[in-house]
């Protein structure tokens, strides 16, 4: 009985699973026609479930030789779907509908009714999301590519293969004394360094899309904002070389700028809790780094702008691509042979000059200074106070650019900028003290 009460409770799932993406498909089908819908993409997952499940259970439905013939089923069943797929194909063009998502679509259905099949429920649910996801994303997913010039585009692509594909080799490296610092564990891990360098650089693409695509629509503060996620310093350079052309928008740049640093503290501390998933740097940091990053934008907010600001675009370069990449790990690879060396032959009461790392990025020392204490090296206490040093630094830097390229925007982010400097280097203070 409770084999029974199983197998339809597994049945259902694997109908849910199709019909999830024939909804969509089926949704969809006055803007594109759609041979295969609601009621065939549930079919596709069925057939998967049970083929799946008969092989699994062979030796009680045929036992025996004829057991194994059954649990090839489920390889046969990739080929009737995927002839299948073809043949839709086949229609759709002959019909004038162009694209291959749906006969994609119905192969990985049948897949995920495999996964049901096989007891892999949550792994079935999923796959069934990312797929709808996908295919109801459509516009917007194309909209987002749009705003991509070749360039960044093929940057952005090589970034990805290279990444990829490197990343599972310095996770084999074996290299010997004196260089065994770079292995997998070590201090100087390569690996590490990777995963850091895709991490920053992913969250400031996200940021870079969504200034492509709402930001001429939103203004220099919103576009200031995300600017920030992306580099803060590189926003302020941007901001402050606009407003030295156009004299009109100096309060907005100077606004965009404030929002700019005061995302900076919330990337950091992402950063942070990434490189040191133990959460020891996190717990220290994120009250006062949240509550900097709260000041800044109430400080840029509050600040009145120029009704005539809009139109103009900030100018920042897509940081999913090779060379931005290379140069923040390149960063990131300096602060942390520093953190190594002072560490290792000059003990840690030298560590805080690290700190001096954020007049070129906060997040190359956030990363830096936490994955070491991920490691056993370095105490969260100190990584901590170096951290909150280091985003004070880069607040008084930013006045610094400023004050070279334009003074009217150097002088309206002056109090701004020394509040949250000044209120991160009394957050470090007060670590001091306890």
């Amino acid at each position: 009985m409770s084999t029974s009460i199983e197998f339809i409770y597994y049945l259902l799932i694997a109908i849910a699973v199709g019909a999830l993406v024939g909804v969509e498909r089926e949704h969809h089908k006055g803007d594109d026609m759609v041979i295969a819908g609601i009621r065939t993409f549930p079919l596709v997952s069925v057939l998967g479930f049970l083929l799946a499940y008969i092989g699994l259970n062979a030796e009680e439905v045929a036992p025996g030789v004829s057991a194994q013939y059954l649990q090839v089923l489920s390889l046969v069943g990739i080929a009737i779907v995927a002839a299948l797929a073809v043949g839709l194909l086949y229609i759709r063009f002959s019909m004038g509908v162009p694209g291959l998502t749906t006969p994609f679509a119905l192969v990985i259905t049948y897949v995920a009714g495999l996964l049901v099949g096989f007891g892999l429920i949550i792994e079935a649910v999923v796959v069934a999301v990312v797929v709808t996801f996908l295919l109801v994303s459509k516009k917007r997913l194309h909209a987002y590519a749009e705003l991509l010039d070749d360039d960044e585009l093929i940057g952005a692509l090589e970034f990805i293969a290279i990444a990829f594909i490197a990343y599972p080799v310095t996770l084999q490296l074996d290299l010997q004394a004196p260089y065994d610092v770079f292995n997998p564990g070590e201090p100087l891990a390569i690996s590490n360094l990777f995963l850091i360098v895709v991490f920053v650089s992913s969250i400031s693409f996200i940021s870079f899309l969504l200034i492509r695509w709402q930001g001429p629509s939103r203004g220099l503060r919103f576009s200031g904002l995300l600017g920030g996620l992306v580099s803060s310093e590189a926003t302020t350079i941007s901001l402050s070389n606009l407003a030295k052309r156009n004299k009109g928008i100096i309060r907005t740049a100077a606004s965009g700028i404030l929002l700019a640093n005061a995302t900076m503290f919330a990337r950091d501390l992402a950063v942070t809790i990434f490189a040191d998933m133990s959460l020891a740097t996190a717990t220290l940091v994120a009250l006062p780094l949240l509550a900097l990053s709260g000041v800044g934008i109430a400080l840029g907010y509050s600040m009145k702008v120029e009704k005539q600001a809009d139109g103009h675009e900030l100018d920042v370069r897509s940081p999913f691509a090779i060379v931005p990449a290379l140069k923040f790990g390149i960063i990131f690879l300096i602060i942390t042979a520093v953190v190594y060396l002072v560490n290792t032959y000059l003990g840690q009461e030298y560590i805080y000059f690290v700190a001096l790392g954020g007049m070129v990025s906060s997040a190359a020392v956030a990363a830096s200074v936490s994955s070491y204490v991920f490691l056993g090296e370095l105490g969260a206490m100190e990584a901590a106070q170096i951290i909150l040093l280091a985003t004070a630094i880069s607040s008084f830097t930013k006045l610094a650019y400023a004050r070279y390229i334009s003074k009217d925007v150097f002088n309206r982010i002056l109090p701004g900028c020394l509040i949250m400097g000044g209120l991160s280097l009394a957050f470090a203070l007060l670590l001091f003290a306890l």
